[in-house]
């Protein structure tokens, strides 16, 4: 008896555990509720235990905005009047009456008495497991969403700063939070009314928001009634939250908590009227490590983190990371030399991956001017217009030591006494490290054969003049579009903007470049053409030989000048289509590796003997 009494019990309870589940789901349609109905809401006040507390509808606001509808409703209850009402981090708090969802808390008003709130109709959320999201759509006007702080962890100073500022514009205030927190005494299963954090930045780092789930069915999950960064289709990260509690607040009573370890799938959908998502479904991610090494403190670090993969986000939170890495390293803003290497693996670069190392040189800043060239790269990579590239790995390895490895290109002169086309020129170069000796170093490349004799230039550039090495102000960062278009001017493919940057020179080398002049004026030019006509007067016009001869002149010039004329016309159409196609003449250029990283700029004129051994000057005398 008392067996078959366990067995009833355990029936009955496994009964009322399906009904709940079912009667969480049923729904009550915004023509079915009316002012007065009294009911239910669904939250976390702390920890993961998700209470209720009582709710009364004033009315129904219609049209807010294409054709959607609100419900006005208060809220009361002993928790609520502790805290001061409605909680940012409590959007998405399911609402019911008669134990029917009607739908979650969405939009509220700051300054105002928190216990009213606006909740968006369970109908609107539930068309967002139904469309094909591809783009961004407009979000209520007038109405401040019932959002939380972006909860940071693991950044600090000028990172948390230039992440904080970014996320103005999508409507967040940053708040430092406590990292990813363990899931120990969690409920087995999340429900209505569950704590939830939507990530952007999971690892050492954490860049998180939270709000409350309002629905689940299967696998398919909805929450916040209101957008997140109204994104459209989206790609977050969808984890458990802890509440450490409820911060009162004049403004607005927040939730402070923090993502827990338990990754539960993606957020899909991110829009007007909620997000929704996927169980056990994750987001596809960008892994970043970077290692830091500090030679002169022998301190090393290693940050390891997961990002979304989101083309306008991607960039701005990896330098971020980076540049935490670094001054969490250094422990100090200022000057040092780096050398950096970095790897960006994705499908769609050659060999899926590209590789690049380069030396730095900061006299104030060098954990900003190292991570200049990653930047500017990753820029490059996710913004181009030709090609899409799913990025799958970056690696960014970093040493930094406080002195001074720069040098000036203070000197240099030609040794060859004579030079001819093919030959091997020889420079002396000087260089002068900060606050040490100077120094000599001999560089010889060989001259093309066919260079044309004459009067030509070399250039000496260290590496790093007049690079506009740094991180990019707000304002460059907001104007990214126009910034691209110019990166991207002139270009036809992904692979050769690629090509382009790749072959920049490093910070640390020398860069020697041959101008060959103008081609020397041959004899019977127009020179002596015209020199010829002045000599011959003519001998059969008697006493108009002289006005005659001027006419003729006029006349034989103003014939040249239409010539010319038409022959500048096919040298520019000539130049145009050999822009077209490409065909730049190939350059006489050499780059030498040293060891400091290197400032200034030197230009020489040699002179270059034609093949008879004569010098162009000669000849020109000649001529």
């Amino acid at each position: 008896m008392r067996l078959r009494m366990k067995h009833l019990l355990f029936a009955v309870l496994i009964i009322i555990s399906i009904s709940g589940v079912l009667h969480a789901n049923e729904i009550m349609t915004l023509e079915e509720v009316k002012p007065g109905m009294t009911g239910i809401g669904k939250t976390v006040f702390r920890g993961f235990q998700v209470e209720n507390f009582p709710i009364e509808v004033i009315d129904i606001l219609e049209n807010q905005g294409l054709d959607s509808h609100l419900i006005l409703i208060k809220v009361s209850g002993e928790k609520i009047d502790e805290i001061g009402g409605i909680a940012a981090g409590m959007s998405g708090s399911p609402i019911y009456i008669d134990g029917k969802l009607i739908g979650a808390i969405g939009y509220g008003w700051q300054f105002s008495d928190h216990h009213y709130a606006l909740v968006t109709p369970i109908e609107s959320m539930l068309k967002l497991l139904k469309e094909n999201w591809t783009a961004e759509k407009e979000s209520s006007q007038g109405l401040i969403k019932f959002t939380t702080p972006l909860y940071i962890s693991g950044l600090t100073g000028r990172a948390f700063n230039r992440i904080a500022d970014k996320f103005k514009s999508y409507g967040f205030d940053a708040l430092p939070s406590g990292g990813i927190k363990e899931s120990a005494g969690a409920p087995a299963k999340i429900e209505p009314g569950s704590a939830i954090a939507v990530q952007l930045v999971r690892g050492d780092i954490n860049i998180s928001s939270i709000g409350t789930l309002t629905y689940i069915d299967g696998d398919d999950i909805l929450a916040f009634g209101h957008p997140f960064m109204n994104k459209g289709q989206s790609n977050y990260f969808l984890s458990r939250a802890y509440i450490n509690g409820v911060i009162p607040s004049i403004q607005q009573p927040f939730k402070l908590g923090s993502p827990a370890e338990k990754l539960l799938g993606s957020i899909k959908v991110d829009s007007t009227t909620g997000i929704a998502g996927k169980l056990n479904q994750f987001p596809r991610i960008v892994p970043l490590s970077v290692s830091v090494s500090d030679q002169d403190r022998e301190k090393e670090e290693t940050v390891n983190v997961q990002i979304i993969q989101d083309e306008k986000l991607l960039t701005l939170l990896a330098i971020n990371v980076a540049l935490q890495a670094i001054d969490s390293t250094l422990d100090r803003i200022g000057k040092g030399t780096a050398w950096v290497k970095y790897t960006i693996m994705g499908n769609g670069l050659p060999g899926l991956s590209v590789e690049s190392s380069n030396m730095y040189y900061s006299r104030s800043d060098i954990a900003s001017l190292a991570l200049a060239d990653f930047y500017q790269l990753l820029d490059v990579i996710t913004t181009n217009p030709f090609k899409k590239v799913d990025l799958i790995k970056l690696q960014l390895d970093v040493e930094v030591e406080n002195i001074d490895k720069v040098a000036l290109v203070q000197e240099a002169k030609v040794l060859n006494k004579v030079i001819k086309p093919g030959d091997t020129l020889v420079l002396e170069v000087t260089l002068h490290p900060y606050r040490q000796e100077p120094f000599t170093r001999k560089i010889s490349f060989e001259l093309p054969e066919d260079i044309q004799p004459g009067m030509a230039s070399i250039t000496i550039n260290g590496g790093f003049t007049g690079q506009s090495y740094h991180l990019p102000s707000k304002e460059a960062e907001e104007a990214d579009q126009e910034l691209n278009q110019a990166i991207v001017e002139g270009y036809k493919d992904f692979q050769s903007i690629l090509d382009d940057y790749l072959k920049q020179p490093r910070n640390n080398e020398l860069v020697i470049q041959v101008y060959p002049g103008y081609p020397v004026a041959k004899v019977g030019s127009e020179i002596d053409t015209e020199d010829s006509e002045e000599k011959d007067t003519g001998s059969d016009t008697g006493g108009d030989t002289e006005k005659d001869s001027t006419v003729k002149k006029e006349s034989k010039k103003e014939e040249e000048k239409q010539a010319q004329g038409v022959e500048d016309e096919k040298d520019k159409q000539k130049e145009k289509e050999r822009q077209e196609k490409n065909e730049e003449e190939p350059e006489i250029k050499k780059t030498v590796a040293t060891d400091y990283v290197l400032e200034g700029s030197l230009t020489l004129d040699i002179n270059i003997e034609g093949s008879e051994g004569k010098s162009s000057k000669q000849e020109e005398k000649a001529i």
